[in-house]
């Protein structure tokens, strides 16, 4: 669970009041995502999702927000940050920038929950996003390109000499992604990408399972479709120990009936699923196992994105098309 700092009743409204908000009547901390304070707060008027974005400069919170009000304009389900009376997504608080964001009412499903209706919605969402960035002027690269993760696997690389657990870990992802250098496709159409379409950034309607939302912009950046789609798959499609094949073929099914993929995003599908389980294996070491003594939260394995990469090989060298786009 998410909660870095406690808020008293007092800080909360002051925020609310920051924002112009309806009067405060309660709020309590939620179990949702690893890095920002996430808070339900009860108005006057009824319920909001409070974030306290932590650890993060003002230009990062402006920009999520400038990304999240752009797609939303232009039809991707997910909501608008609240704006402050001088025009701003986010308020400031002690350290930290606040975003405001309206509650809505659905629910993240467990994995065992996801079936091929919730895939298909989501490959469809995910295209979406895809075309709504045409027009977004802010074309930067994320945070997580080959160069940063080259950089994170040197980081693990040392650290394997203490942490004798990884070196297995490091045999893999050096050779992994210096092949990579190589084998991934450069001419890919570019746009805006969610970079982190997991199971739980997404709001499911508890009654009838149709996507509410899609959330957690934190890494939209200007980047790869297909690596987007890619992260999406390992998330989505993925079950206990290999790929489900009906997930796989109603996620990219959902896709493509948005957006059609390109022929060099077809043949580059495969080298962007094992980049894709190589950034999150390299991640995964970075900022939890090793910070674990920091009280990191439990959870978020690296070796589930090392067995994601060991199937996908295994599919890509049978060429047995499970994963055809």
């Amino acid at each position: 669970m998410a909660s870095f700092r406690s808020l008293s009743p007092d800080d909360v409204d002051a925020i609310l009041r920051a924002f112009g908000a309806p009067a405060y009547r309660s709020h309590r901390a939620i179990a949702v995502g690893t890095i920002n304070t996430n808070l339900r707060v009860e108005t006057a008027d009824g319920p909001r999702f409070l974030r306290v974005n932590e650890g993060k400069s003002e230009e990062d919170v402006a920009r999520e927000a400038a990304i999240v009000v752009h797609a939303a304009g232009r039809g991707v389900p997910t909501p608008a940050p609240a704006r402050a009376p001088d025009g701003r997504p986010y308020v400031r608080f002690s350290d930290a920038f606040v975003s405001l964001f309206p509650w809505l009412p659905g629910r993240t499903l467990a994995r065992a929950e996801v079936d091929p209706a919730h895939a298909r919605q989501v490959g469809a969402a995910l295209a979406r996003l895809h075309l709504a960035g045409a027009g977004l002027p802010d074309q930067r690269a994320g945070r997580y390109e080959p160069a940063e993760i080259d950089r994170r696997l040197a980081v693990v690389t040392a650290a394997a000499a203490t942490h004798p657990e990884l070196q297995p870990a490091v045999a893999v992802l050096a050779p992994e992604l210096a092949a990579l250098h190589r084998e991934r496709h450069a001419d890919l159409p570019l746009g805006l990408i969610h970079g982190d379409l997991f199971i739980d950034n997404v709001l499911f309607d508890p009654t009838t399972a149709d996507l509410i939302a899609l959330l957690d912009f934190e890494q939209a950046s200007w980047g790869r479709f297909a690596y987007d789609l890619a992260v999406t798959l390992l998330a989505f499609a993925f079950g206990q120990d290999d790929f489900r094949p009906e997930m796989v073929r109603a996620l990219i099914d959902g896709y493509a009936g948005v957006r059609s993929p390109t022929a060099s995003e077809r043949a580059a599908l495969g080298p962007e699923l094992r980049f894709a389980a190589c950034r999150f294996a390299v991640t995964r070491i970075t900022d939890v196992h090793l910070r674990r003594g920091e009280g990191a939260p439990p959870g978020k394995n690296y070796t589930r994105y090392l067995d994601r990469l060991a199937q996908t090989k295994r599919h890509l060298v049978a060429a047995d098309r499970v994963l055809e786009l």
